[in-house]
């Protein structure tokens, strides 16, 4: 009779190194980029985050600033604790968003504020401070475009309005609400 003890002691030794091999491979796998567990720890975080963009002549565009920022590597976005947004224009005069939090997109063409949304129109000749409040604004640099696509508030200290959505064109100066507006007019004390 043949023994076949000898036989099977190679075979259960290739197919434990073959298990060890496998489970090897998934511990060091990395996480897929767009999975949600790639965007558990953040690449990077800065404390006390300010930039400042230039145009092209250096006359300067915006600064943002954060309390604190966020990069994830995976997804390439990152978010902000306490930002805030100022678009600098000297002629025009500045306009400044402060929120609770912000996600910025990857490219850098987005930034979402989202909580307790505050804009501030700088006043300038023939036009007072205007106030505006909201929960959640979409700012796009580039573009030099403000969007609310909820409720909003205004205030500049003539009017007070209420309206559903709100688009600012900041090139034109331009504010345009939508949804139900509702508007008062206060008295002006001098």
């Amino acid at each position: 009779m043949i023994a076949r003890g000898p036989l099977w002691l190679p075979l259960a030794i290739l197919l434990l190194l073959a298990a060890l091999s496998f489970w090897i491979e998934q511990a060091v796998r990395l996480p897929a980029s767009d999975s949600p567990a790639s965007r558990i720890e953040p690449e990077g975080i800065m404390e006390n985050f300010k930039a400042l963009r230039t145009a092209a002549d250096g006359r300067p565009q915006y600064r943002l600033s954060a309390k604190t920022l966020k990069h994830y590597s995976g997804s390439k976005h990152s978010e902000m604790d306490a930002p805030r947004f100022t678009q600098l224009d000297a002629s025009a005069g500045d306009v400044r968003a402060e929120a609770e939090r912000a996600a910025v997109s990857p490219d850098g063409d987005e930034i979402d504020l989202q909580g307790k949304v505050v804009i501030v129109r700088a006043a300038r000749p023939g036009q007072a401070e205007m106030t505006l409040r909201t929960e959640r604004l979409l700012v796009y640099p580039e573009r030099d475009l403000l969007h609310a696509p909820g409720a909003v508030t205004l205030n500049d200290g003539t009017v007070a309005v209420q309206a559903g959505a709100m688009e600012y064109d900041a090139k034109r100066r331009v504010v345009k609400l939508s949804g139900r507006v509702k508007a008062r007019l206060q008295p002006v004390t001098r």
